[in-house]
């Protein structure tokens, strides 16, 4: 734990490497390291971060003041107590998302194992948009997470917040909670990454992956994967419903009824949406359902191992002869959601049932797909005044 001391006027030597940093020789050529900052009133605060005989450096007791310079910039002071802020803190929605969403245990030990080595520093007062700027310049000088991992800890965030804010409505409309809503910040970092990028990587960012699978090319994955059971359970789940990864992997017994099946988007909380099962989804898990209980999840498979394994089928299937950067028609399993919802609006399901069925909160979204359409009403048009 760190000592912070304020005013306290003692013999100390400026380090000449790092800024802020002091040290003071003791007996037996031990030293006692320290550095100071100003607070959020601007006055000169004092943190004692130990002697060099447990291991403490100058190098240590630098980036300890750049953690609390960077609180500061999140409008956290390090001085003041969790217990008298009145806001909630974000540290509660966090435990609150990682204890109530239906994470497998491997996906919720990883997520906390993130939350301590790379986040909980930077966020467990609270989450602003500056903070997570800092935290990603930060993370990205150190160079020991990928652009890609950074980015999915800033999502995760982004997450937790509205599924905070998703649970809360619905308790605080039944009169079960009082607490307040949470500002969610990361749309508003999205959108600054948007217009701070020049026109040309602008268009390069926006780009999106339209690839889907002809009936052909179904019929050649569902042979290959035949004797996979839990991939082409997988498969055969998302083409009958469009649902993305993590809904797929969150189906348990109890969401199923006959031929109808309760989905999670996971994009919004805890939202629910109606999806419907085509009779090779509903074969294929008829002896499944015999032997599982009512909460227990029909694809038992992680969700990282599964979709390693099915990338690789659909990498030989499908991706050998593409570039390594065409984003565009690389066949990921997000494709399985595009040729879903293409194949239904190509057979000329109205764009506002696709909408439905994908869960779509915007008809924009969706209108993607519309130029697949077939010409439905060219037959009434044609005699409509004949």
């Amino acid at each position: 734990m760190l000592l912070i001391l304020r005013g306290v006027a003692m013999a100390r030597v400026k380090s000449r490497k790092f800024a802020g940093v002091y040290y003071n020789e003791l007996e037996g050529g031990d030293r006692s390291y320290s550095f100071i900052y100003k607070d959020l009133n601007g006055k000169t605060c004092r943190v004692s971060t130990g002697k060099k005989s447990n291991g403490i450096t100058e190098q240590f007791t630098f980036n300890k003041r750049a953690e609390v310079i960077n609180k500061l910039k999140n409008g956290v002071d390090p001085l003041a107590h969790k217990k008298k802020q009145k806001k909630i803190l974000f540290e509660d929605i966090w435990n609150y998302y990682i204890k109530t969403k239906g994470l497998s245990d491997k996906v919720r030990v990883d997520y906390q194992g993130r939350w301590k080595k790379h986040m909980e520093f930077y966020f467990s007062d609270s989450v602003g948009f500056q903070g997570l700027k800092d935290f990603r310049t930060d993370k990205q000088a150190a160079t020991t997470l990928s652009a890609r991992t950074i980015d999915m800890m800033i999502t995760t965030i982004g997450t937790a917040i509205e599924f905070w804010n998703s649970a809360q409505k619905r308790l605080i409309a039944e009169g079960k909670s009082s607490q307040p809503l949470y500002d969610n910040p990361v749309p508003l970092l999205r959108k600054d990454d948007l217009h701070s990028l020049t026109k040309r990587e602008r268009n390069k960012k926006t780009v999106t992956r339209e690839r889907f699978l002809s009936a052909k090319e179904v019929k050649v994955l569902l042979d290959v994967l035949k004797d996979k059971p839990e991939l082409l359970l997988f498969i055969t789940l998302s083409l009958s419903t469009g649902g993305r990864l993590g809904t797929i992997m969150q189906i348990r017994k109890k969401h199923i009824n006959g031929n109808k099946i309760i989905l999670i988007n996971e994009k919004v909380g805890d939202s629910t949406y109606t999806g419907f099962l085509n009779p090779q989804s509903q074969k294929l898990l008829k002896p499944i359902l015999v032997e599982i209980e009512d909460d227990d999840l029909v694809i038992r498979l992680e969700q990282r191992p599964l979709q390693r394994r099915l990338q690789r089928v659909m990498n030989k299937l499908f991706n050998e002869k593409l570039e390594a950067n065409d984003r565009v028609h690389r066949v990921m399993v997000h494709t399985l959601r595009h040729t879903f919802a293409s194949k239904l609006v190509s057979t000329g399901v109205a764009i506002a049932t696709v909408q439905k069925l994908l869960d779509h909160s915007k008809i924009e979204t969706t209108m993607r797909y519309a130029h697949l359409a077939p010409d439905a009403g060219i037959d009434a048009v044609m005699g409509l005044w004949s």
